[in-house]
This record gives C-alpha cells, sequence and structure tokens, in this order.
C-alpha cells in the first residue's frame, strides 16, 4: 500500500518530468548574466572567476578525499561523504528565568486583549498571564496558555507567539532560552539552483559539552555530494542529527532551507519529521541591524558586527556553477571554496545568534 510520501513523490517527479534536476555548463560558455549571476556585480564575478581559474590550476590532479579529507558513510539510502570539523564557540544563551518572565507579562497573547486592555488589566493588579487565572472572562484563555507554556512544547509556544506578533519579535526569539545550547542543530544547504534542483551541501553544526554549558566546541557536519546520485543518502543523514528537543537554527531557513529539504525528501519518497521549533535568524537579524546596517546578508553583519571579511569566498550566486565546473572536469578545486563558504555561513549564524541574546536577553 502506498504511503502519502509515495504518492508526493510520485506527483514531483510527474512534475518535474520535463525539468532537468540538473545541467552541466559546457566549458567556455559564458554564464555570467545568465541562470546563475543576473544581477552580480561585475567585480564580484571577474574576482570569483580568477579564483576559479586559481584553484583549478591549483587542484590539478588531485582527488576530491585529498583536497577536502572526509569520509565515506553508509546508511539506508546509500552512500554519502562527510567532512567533519570542529572549532570552538562561545554560544549564548539568555536566562530562562528572565525571558519567561518577558513573555508572562505579555497580556497581549491572550486572545481579546489588545494595548488599551493590557493597561487596564494592569492598574487592576493582573501584571503577569498566571494571575489572570481567575479572571472571569480572560481565565480560561490564560489557564490553556498556562498549560502549553509549562508543558516545554516550545514548537507550540512559538506558534502561539507568532499569531499575534511577527516571526521577527523578540518574544519569539525568547522562546530559544529554554532550550540548552546542545539542543541546537545549526542548518545551512547549498544547492544547484532555487527551486527543484539537488541540494549539493548540507552543513550541520552542533555544540557539545555539558548541558548548559554555555562555552564549549562546535562540531561541523558537511554532507558534499560527489554525485547528484548521492543526495537521498545525504538527505537520510540529516535525520540523525534530529533528536525530540532539538531546535533548528537557520538563517533565512524559514523561507528557503527546511522547505527545500522538506521538498527534496517528499522528491525521493523519504519520510522526516522537520517540525520543530526553529528561530530563523534573518527577521530578528532585520528587526536588531535594518537600520544600521548596509543590508541583511549574512556576508554584510559579519563584516558590520564583527569587522570581519571573507577573502577568496565563492558568491552563493556562483555556487551552482563552481560545483557543475567539478562535475564538467573532476577537478575538486571549485569545490573548496564552497565548503569552506558553507562552514563559514554556520560558524557566523552560531555569534549572531548569541549576539541577539546579548542585545535583547537581559
Amino acid at each position: 500500500m502506498k504511503t502519502i510520501y509515495d504518492r508526493i513523490s510520485e506527483r514531483l517527479k510527474g512534475h518535474s518530468e520535463n525539468i532537468r534536476e540538473y545541467d552541466i555548463v559546457e566549458e567556455g560558455e559564458p554564464v555570467y548574466g545568465g541562470r546563475f549571476a543576473w544581477g552580480m556585480d561585475p567585480v564580484e564575478y571577474s574576482h570569483a572567476q580568477k579564483l576559479k581559474a586559481s584553484l583549478l590550476k591549483q587542484y590539478r590532479g588531485i582527488s576530491l578525499e585529498e583536497a577536502l579529507p572526509g569520509e565515506q558513510l553508509s546508511n539506508e539510502a546509500g552512500d554519502f561523504y562527510c567532512i567533519k570539523n570542529e572549532g570552538t564557540i562561545r554560544f549564548e544563551v539568555s536566562c530562562p528565568d528572565l525571558c519567561r518572565k518577558k513573555i508572562l507579562s505579555d497580556l497581549k497573547l491572550i486572545y481579546g486583549i489588545g494595548s488599551v486592555k493590557e493597561k487596564e488589566l494592569k492598574k487592576k493588579g493582573f501584571s503577569s498571564i498566571p494571575e489572570l487565572a481567575g479572571h472571569p472572562r480572560f481565565g480560561p484563555a490564560a489557564a490553556r496558555f498556562m498549560e502549553l507554556f509549562e508543558s516545554s512544547d516550545t514548537c507550540g509556544i512559538q506558534e502561539l507567539i507568532n499569531r499575534w506578533y511577527p516571526k521577527s519579535h523578540p518574544l519569539s526569539f525568547f522562546v530559544s532560552s529554554f532550550h540548552s545550547p546542545q539542543d541546537f542543530v545549526l542548518l545551512d544547504i547549498e544547492t544547484l539552483g532555487l527551486f527543484s534542483r539537488p541540494i549539493i551541501l548540507i552543513g550541520i553544526a552542533e555544540v557539545v559539552g555539558d548541558r548548559g554549558d554555555r562555552a564549549g566546541r562546535i562540531v561541523f557536519h558537511q554532507y558534499l555530494l560527489r554525485s547528484i546520485d548521492e543526495e537521498p543518502a545525504a538527505l537520510s543523514a540529516v535525520k540523525s542529527h534530529i533528536g525530540k528537543r532539538s531546535a533548528f537554527l537557520t538563517f533565512n531557513g524559514r523561507t528557503f532551507d527546511i522547505p527545500y529539504i522538506q521538498e527534496r525528501f517528499f522528491y525521493y519518497g523519504l519520510q522526516g519529521d522537520l517540525e520543530r521549533a526553529h528561530f530563523d535568524v534573518l527577521p530578528y537579524s532585520r528587526r536588531a541591524w535594518g537600520e544600521t546596517s548596509p543590508n541583511c546578508r549574512l556576508v554584510t553583519l559579519e563584516k558590520f558586527l564583527f569587522g570581519e571579511e571573507r577573502l577568496d569566498d565563492v558568491p552563493s550566486a556562483l555556487v551552482p556553477e563552481f560545483y557543475e565546473t567539478y562535475m564538467q572536469t573532476g577537478n575538486p578545486g571549485p569545490l573548496v571554496p564552497i565548503v569552506e563558504h558553507n562552514r563559514k555561513d554556520l560558524e557566523t549564524l552560531g555569534r549572531l545568534f548569541s549576539k541577539l541574546h546579548e542585545l535583547w536577553g537581559r
């Protein structure tokens, strides 16, 4: 009997029959102004092309395994390649008691209470949601809220807050303090396009150490496709990082990364539950620094907040071209900056998350 995943997979594949999963750009074919580099700054594009040429020369005759040391692993979907690295990070999470107090003091989270009504209630001594328990009108709703709040269902709590506030609101962000640093799954993907194209690299980072310890090691697992047919196995590897208390930490992941991974799961008929509390740093960053930073691209915030500028970085728009050059030539050189770009994105994601806690969680 076919499962819902089988039926969705068949529909997706049927819809994609006339769409090639990927193309190989012929050698010498201009890409600038085409599928990937449209709107890029010409100077940035030119620098990237020089970088690619240099890498092709540097890594000529070198295998992928030599250029990017890793390990071949296997799961039920096949073989895949994992590049593992470690670093150190101070991963800040705000005081849970303080964040709980901030959330519970906002009476507007209860249906029927607006700004005016909240002021009236607070004048009458109802200063927090628990204190509304005995209120004749709002008591039942307050009790239901507290039941959810005390259940530690951070996904449900976040969804409730997002009913009344935008996803960029600090109250939504404060829910992250209910998790320990070790609960977070930092995730970033690189793809061959913006829709219905293979994911070529899945980057996952996790903070390890004693629970509750803010300072610790960060471990990077990067699942790199040596060939497109390794995508199902790489996707399946993602599931091994997701536990009952896991929470996603991404940059634009609500709009892009998580839906994209879910769509690829469906495409291959893979089962995977990605419904977790999700803290997307992009909308929070726009609220926090949108008026002072030149823009809220990850690399811009990296320079604006931390004074760091990447050298020999591959622009996101050119990741497909660099990967296709690898597929065309077998030379792993163009993959090197893709893997480094992805790892650096994950590291900066963790630092931005901590920076937001420093800004809002005091």
